[in-house]
């Protein structure tokens, strides 16, 4: 189930730079698990060659919800998936 935003979009359709603005208006609105829902449903279904960037955001606002045990197995998701993007050795297509 995804969620529908005011712009109408699910979060399954925003694009990385929607998602971040989203995910940053409902926290700034004292809705973090709200944001922390949204990068959860993206993640799971949103396609991306910088996906890797919504694991560490996704990641970082679980750390700053002290939810730590989500937070590691996000940042694991993270270095296991994309090492070369953290390395500096990603391919360019």
């Amino acid at each position: 189930m995804s969620h529908v935003h005011t712009s109408g979009a699910t979060s399954a359709t925003l694009s990385l730079n929607e998602l971040i603005q989203s995910a940053e208006m409902l926290q700034l609105s004292g809705k973090h698990q709200e944001a922390i829902d949204l990068y959860r449903q993206w993640l799971a279904h949103g396609r991306d060659e910088k996906k890797h960037l919504a694991w560490f955001n996704y990641g970082w606002l679980l750390q700053k919800q002290n939810k730590v045990d989500e937070a590691f197995s996000a940042y694991d998701q993270l270095t296991s998936n994309y090492a070369s993007y953290l390395s500096g050795n990603a391919v360019s297509a």
